[in-house]
């Protein structure tokens, strides 16, 4: 992390007594609305994202859901020296130190800045400063642009902010809290949050499309970039073995069903992210050795389209969600 904008190797404040507690980020940024306002005018904006960060995954899930692939995007990843290594960042300016390192896009921002270099994150390139490092607020403010859909429509504003508060702490966040964990009361604590939660997942969608009825909202995306890493990764690594996503009936089915939809595949990269984390996290898997992919079709037919056609918000009515209708969706 950065103390006072020199990047340190040995600080963690993320351990306390063997619990694993995620630091906010105290990086002064734009609203989601200002934010919004910058990226109608993007030729300067890139996204920067790790294919292995659950976070990074919520935002280009947006981002092609609401067909806003001329936001450019670079990638962050490799092995953590330094944090995050910029793998294929373009500066514009040929007279400036080269940025190798994530971190050094916070100290161009903040010289003096205290914290984790945490992808995703907006730079701009001409004011050479982080516009947004918050997956949520950049979430956000592509779903004010792009195209006139609505991922979170304003009479369902609340309830989607609590349902992903309910993922984020029970699943998202608990899983990294069980995999991190250095004591066995913290671990415990943070699998009976995980299981509880996909338990209630279970039944919840049971009988709905999504988490909302037949609505496609921003929190199906953010369970989505943590269902689809959960028996590759967070079952093996982070020790979240009670049971798989494969053995909740609704569940993998809905997951299957989410990766089916149009352009959804296309932003995630199994192999890539089993590289990403079983070789940059050491400290679980010491001797870097990659494991298999589980022997599972993330292809099967889901059949959920029994439980309804798949809708959309725009301008305070559902609609049918146009991408997902047609011979070429198989439902």
């Amino acid at each position: 992390m950065l103390i006072d904008g020199v990047w340190c190797d040995e600080t963690d404040r993320y351990m306390q007594g063997g619990v694993f507690k995620r630091e906010a980020s105290v990086l002064a940024t734009l609203s989601a609305q200002e934010l919004a306002a910058r990226l109608h005018d993007n030729t300067n904006v890139v996204l920067i994202v790790s294919p292995s960060c659950p976070w990074s995954h919520r935002t280009t899930l947006i981002r092609v859901l609401k067909g806003l692939e001329n936001i450019s995007v670079a990638m962050a990843g490799g092995p953590r020296v330094e944090g995050y290594t910029l793998t294929d960042f373009q500066d514009p300016d040929p007279d400036a130190e080269p940025m190798r390192h994530v971190h050094r896009l916070y100290t161009a921002t903040d010289p003096t800045y205290t914290g984790r270099a945490t992808v995703p994150l907006l730079w701009d390139k001409r004011t050479r400063r982080i516009l947004s490092n918050s997956s949520a607020v950049i979430a956000r403010a592509l779903d004010q642009i792009g195209n006139s859909w609505r991922l979170v429509p304003k009479m369902l504003a609340g309830e989607i902010d609590a349902l992903n508060t309910r993922i984020y702490e029970g699943l998202a966040n608990a899983v990294y809290r069980a995999g991190f964990a250095t004591a066995r009361r913290a671990y415990v604590e943070a699998t009976r949050d995980v299981f509880a939660t996909l338990d209630w997942l279970e039944s919840h969608l049971a009988n709905r499309r999504c988490l909302f009825s037949q609505q496609v909202t921003e929190s199906d995306l953010f369970l989505f970039a943590t269902l689809v890493r959960f028996d590759a990764v967070y079952a093996p690594l982070f020790r979240c073995t009670r049971r798989r996503l494969v053995e909740y009936p609704a569940l993998w089915a809905y997951a299957r069903d989410v990766y089916s939809w149009p352009g959804i595949a296309e932003t995630f990269d199994f192999e890539a992210n089993l590289t990403g984390y079983f070789l940059s996290d050491t400290d679980n898997n010491p001797h870097g050795i990659v494991p298999e992919l589980p022997d599972t079709d993330w292809a099967e037919q889901h059949r959920r389209d029994r439980l309804g056609v798949l809708t959309v918000w725009q301008d305070s009515a559902l609609i049918p969600f146009e991408h997902f209708t047609g011979a070429d969706y198989a439902a």
